[in-house]
């Protein structure tokens, strides 16, 4: 989970994020998101699924903070 502190806001994942959900290298996910033909077609399906879960997960709980 990364912070910005300039904004005292969390940013959502990042590509160290996503690698260790997806159990994937950050290059494979650097690859998987830029769109490269070296990445497998399922790989970059699990890359963007993953991406969606863990935006998920943070806007769920930053709703849940706000609704206190």
């Amino acid at each position: 989970m990364a912070f910005e502190a300039a904004l005292g806001v969390e940013r959502l994942c990042t590509i160290r994020e996503i690698a260790e959900k997806a159990e994937l290298g950050a290059a494979t996910v650097h690859r998987a998101l830029k769109n490269s033909r070296e990445v497998h077609p399922e790989t970059r399906r699990l890359v963007l699924e993953t991406v969606c879960l863990l935006n998920e997960e943070k806007i769920a709980r930053a709703a849940r903070l706000v609704g206190d």
